[in-house]
């Protein structure tokens, strides 16, 4: 039935098969095809010798009733090939048309050229093809489909993985402002009494009375504050913004200094630079010093190794870039589980005491949002001491 078809395009299927490799030339010249040979870095010669020339053998095959439709020996290894370098189903499209093209090209140069003879070249390639075409662009579609929910998926746990780690650090918050509120609630408490011992014995003047009401306002105040200050260190911004990097560290240790001096650690401030901005999430850049603060107070308490507990803050310059350094003397993280720390819910933490979200969500926030970077080492200090160092890299402006 084929052959009743294809009529024009047997009569001179001799002369064009003996012309292949003019085909074979033309077909991967195309500018088109070069392009997408190039972008997916296919080497020129190894589709030709061995893909295109048996595809086109296949295709005179075909003509010439020697083969079967669907019965190419290179086409199933053509398509994995392809596959393999992210050929589209587009891609593989243009490739296909332009070898038609090429061969209707070199009728005109045989004078053989016909419209019964385009259609008759373009017919045999539709059933070769065509149903090649559909197939591949199925499976793209397929893969692309599944590589979209694995993505859709692991977003919503990141999702899910950063409201852990939100949680976890407002627990962390709520139990500083009982810290911050203990002192302040027992300094009201003592006045309370002092006013009530004054009155049972009859001695409550009033400018003694007046003052202690003022510094109880005083003290509510501090105390209203510190909610305020709370409030705003987990309220997101929506726009980048500069700010100044040393006020940002600054605040950060007067929400902890409270809860880090009840424990017996101590920050100390070593380099500064107090005059350089940086374009970024201010909050989120204080929730990754709230992590990582978090975490060698969580070591230096667990370790116990010195006299004193000690967090070193310092900042430097080095070219385009503002290195902060953060560092414990809690003796360090294991060699063998040091580049793991950044993984989703790996912890060094004693179960049921870390989430193994809170670093991972630090890069996040350093690497993604503020386009910087963040590492961690052991350090040993010229004091002997030793302990973890977390660098975080970011770009400045002065």
């Amino acid at each position: 039935m084929l052959k009743q078809q294809i009529t024009t395009l047997i009569s001179v299927s001799v002369q064009l098969s003996s012309r292949k490799n003019d085909i074979l030339e033309r077909w991967v010249n195309f500018p088109m095809v070069l392009e997408v040979l190039d972008k997916h870095h296919i080497d020129i010669e190894l589709f030709k010798s061995v893909y295109a020339i048996n595809i086109l053998d296949y295709y005179f095959g075909v003509v010439e009733q020697t083969k079967k439709i669907g019965d190419c020996p290179v086409m199933a290894d053509f398509m994995i090939y392809l596959k393999e370098h992210d050929i589209s189903a587009d891609e593989l499209f243009i490739i296909c048309t332009h070898a038609r093209k090429a061969m209707i090209n070199l009728t005109f140069d045989l004078d053989i050229a016909s419209k019964a003879l385009f259609e008759e070249i373009s017919y045999v390639f539709d059933l070769n093809f065509k149903g090649v075409l559909a197939q591949y662009a199925n499976t793209i579609y397929r893969l692309e489909k599944q590589i979209q929910q694995e993505i859709d998926e692991n977003r919503k746990k990141d999702v899910v993985m950063f409201q852990h780690a939100r949680l976890a650090q407002m627990g962390e918050m709520i139990n500083n402002i009982a810290h911050q509120w203990r002192q302040p609630l027992s300094m009201v408490s003592a006045i309370v009494q002092n006013i009530h011992f004054k009155y049972q014995l009859g001695k409550l003047e009033s400018d003694f009375f007046n003052q202690n009401i003022e510094d109880i306002k005083k003290i509510l105040q501090q105390m209203s504050q510190t909610i305020t200050d709370f409030q705003n260190f987990f309220h997101p911004n929506k726009e980048k913004e500069e700010y100044f990097i040393e006020n940002s560290i600054d605040h950060t240790i007067d929400l902890l200094n409270h809860s880090m001096e009840t424990s017996a650690i101590e920050f100390i401030r070593l380099g500064r630079n107090d005059l350089v901005h940086i374009m970024g999430y201010p909050n989120e850049f204080a929730q990754t010093l709230l992590n990582i603060f978090s975490n060698a107070k969580d070591a230096l308490l667990q370790n116990d190794l010195y006299e004193k507990r000690c967090i070193y803050i310092e900042t430097t310059l080095l070219e385009d870039r503002l290195l902060i350094s953060i560092s414990d003397n809690a003796g360090g993280i294991p060699e063998n589980v040091l580049d793991k720390v950044f993984n989703p819910y790996f912890t060094t933490k004693e179960q049921g005491k870390g989430t193994g979200i809170g670093l991972y969500m630090c890069k996040q926030i350093i690497e993604k949002n503020m386009n910087g970077s963040i590492y961690v080492q052991n350090k040993l200090f010229s004091n002997a001491e030793n302990g973890a160092e977390f660098i975080i890299e970011l770009p400045y402006r002065e």
